[in-house]
């Protein structure tokens, strides 16, 4: 036969609402963490103009324009015009 044990605890409301706010933050800064984690490591991602435009909503030749007027320069790599997504958030947040 198996046999079980079962406590019964009594609480407050009060002191069932700390114990859940706890156990929620607890949570919620665990995954705010990693979030965090994944967004340092993306950070050096390069990006192409073309997912440049589509991220900030902006046509080819706007970001053509911020190139000539420095705004958001570019590395060039063999050729190709690719951008580190870091500098790209950086300078919206700036502005």
């Amino acid at each position: 036969m198996i046999e079980s044990n079962y406590r019964v605890l009594e609480f407050s409301k009060d002191d069932l609402r700390k114990i859940i706010n706890d156990a929620v933050s607890f949570e919620v800064n665990k995954i705010l963490t990693a979030i965090n984690v994944i967004n340092v490591n993306s950070d050096n991602e390069l990006l192409t103009r073309k997912e440049v435009s589509k991220l900030l909503n902006v046509s080819l030749v706007t970001l053509n324009k911020w190139e000539k007027l420095k705004i958001l320069i570019p590395n060039k790599v063999g050729g190709r015009v690719l951008y580190i997504k870091g500098d790209v958030y950086r300078k919206l947040r700036e502005n």
